[in-house]
């Protein structure tokens, strides 16, 4: 059972992580994705065809044009604003949250962020 007083503390850290900048910049560009129709659309097919994809080599099976079709999705991806929006505000809040950990596996001598880095 967690200690009541860390618990607070952990707490007491995740609401300041939500006043940042940095967070709130994420929860306005995933809202933006979110309503960006076409990419939600190409990202479903994305992930369709990926599942597909994995399924296949799962058996055995490479299928060279439907990795063709994932690479020209990805493409489309990435042209959407909405989309590299969304991936470098989410990769800035994981280097402010990586910056936490490192603090803290400082402060408590132990590398708790070691298996993320792997």
């Amino acid at each position: 059972m967690l200690d009541e007083g860390i618990k607070a503390k952990a707490i007491e850290l995740a609401e300041s992580i939500r006043g940042l900048g940095e967070y709130q910049e994420f929860l306005e560009n995933e809202k933006l994705l979110r309503e960006d129709e076409v990419a939600q659309e190409l990202l479903a097919e994305f992930q369709q065809k990926q599942q597909d994809f994995v399924t296949k080599q799962l058996s055995g099976e490479y299928d060279q044009d439907l990795l063709s079709e994932l690479t020209e999705l990805q493409s489309k991806l990435n042209a959407r604003e909405s989309v590299v929006r969304f991936i470098e505000s989410y990769n800035r809040l994981l280097a402010v949250i990586g910056e936490v950990v490192d603090l803290i596996s400082e402060k408590i001598e132990l590398d708790i962020g070691e298996v993320y880095r792997r």
